[in-house]
């Protein structure tokens, strides 16, 4: 009964490297993560505002003033009311009685150095209409 044991296990220099992948990971994460917790912020403030009833027949700064309430609540401090009235278009829906709303902004945030990172955002919205995805 002659056994031979081997070692097994993680060397020094690969768990040094996998904690340099895992620590640049959670950087990159923790620089990315407020650009998409704002934008869900707006969807949901953008939806929460265009699935009311009656926000088919308000006017545009209606429609900012109820979208500023929402962006207060979920804490979104990107723009003043007039900065986003002038990104925020309100049109007549082709082919129907209805408007939509479109938002269309980028985001631009610092990730190392000179390299930043570019979140673009794009929705339009039907006005009086629940929201569905």
């Amino acid at each position: 009964m002659n056994r031979q044991f081997t070692q097994a296990g993680v060397s020094l220099s690969g768990l040094i490297y996998t904690c340099i992948i895992l620590g640049s990971l959670a950087v990159v994460g923790m620089k990315l993560f407020p650009l998409y917790n704002e934008r869900t912020k707006v969807n949901f403030s953008l939806e929460k505002v265009a699935s009311q009833p009656e926000s088919a027949k308000m006017s545009k700064t209606q429609i900012v003033k109820s979208i500023g309430r929402q962006f207060e609540v979920f804490e979104v401090r990107r723009w003043s009311t007039t900065e986003f009235k002038k990104i925020l278009k309100i049109e007549k829906s082709k082919g129907s009685a209805g408007k939509v709303m479109k938002l269309n902004y980028e985001i631009r945030g610092p990730l190392f150095g000179e390299l930043d990172v570019v979140l673009k955002y794009d929705r339009t919205l039907k006005l009086g209409e629940p929201v569905t995805d």
